[in-house]
């Protein structure tokens, strides 16, 4: 995660229950992500990771990455349409467009992709 910005406070972390990577949709009672940012910790292959996810309206972004304190620097490896399938169920949005994956020496550091939100 990036370095904290002196004056700008970062939005709290939110946890959520253990989602497994194949669900498609929305548990029942649950709300579209709403206008504006916040990270989710959410479980993935039994790992803790980092979903920050950004909204304007109806168009947003959504980001999977590896906590600032893991002790292992890299993303496990997740199928697109994996990672797709989470972002839907986190967020309630439609993912769109092609899942961008941030890479450096280390391995895989970040995926993501478009939202559509209606």
């Amino acid at each position: 995660m990036p370095e904290a910005v002196p004056g700008l406070s970062s939005p709290p972390d939110v946890s959520s229950a253990e989602l497994p990577v194949a669900a498609a949709s929305m548990p029942d009672g649950a709300a579209l992500v709403q206008p504006g940012s916040q990270t989710r910790v959410v479980e993935v292959l039994g790992r803790p990771l980092s979903l920050s996810l950004v909204r304007a309206d109806r168009t947003g972004l959504a980001v999977l990455s590896v906590p600032q304190r893991s002790v292992i620097a890299s993303l496990p490896d997740i199928a697109p349409e994996a990672f797709r399938a989470l972002v839907a169920g986190e967020s309630g949005c439609t993912p769109v467009g092609e899942v961008q994956v941030v890479g450096s020496g280390r391995g895989t550091v970040a995926l993501a992709t478009g939202l559509t939100c209606s």
